[in-house]
């Protein structure tokens, strides 16, 4: 049987999430500078430099991030689930714009 995993997500702390996610993408693949993405662990770097940036970009860029480095996490994934000790196998991960503003409860 093939299952279904859907989470919505809101108000999301960029900074905080794409410091949580940069031990498993490229640094490449981050289309922010270099000079920040080095010092990307320091409180309030991350913070700051995404003031400057308009909330749809931030958008944009994490969708982006997720896409191009799909194929590591999913590898990531696997390896959590082995951890776990649960069988299983992960064929996408996906973070999309939701179409609508329904509150899931």
């Amino acid at each position: 049987m093939k299952l279904r995993l859907t989470v919505d997500i809101d108000e999301i702390n960029y900074a905080q999430m794409i410091r949580a996610i940069l031990p498993y993408v490229k640094k490449e693949d981050i289309p922010l500078p270099e000079a920040v993405l080095s010092v990307a662990e320091t409180p309030g770097v991350l913070e700051n430099f995404l003031k400057f940036i308009p909330r749809d970009k931030q958008d944009e860029l994490v969708l982006k991030i997720v896409e191009k480095n799909k194929i590591r996490m999913i590898a990531r994934a696997h390896k959590l689930a082995d951890k776990a000790g649960v069988d299983m196998q992960i064929y996408d991960i996906s973070l999309l714009p939701r179409e609508d503003d329904t509150v899931i409860c």
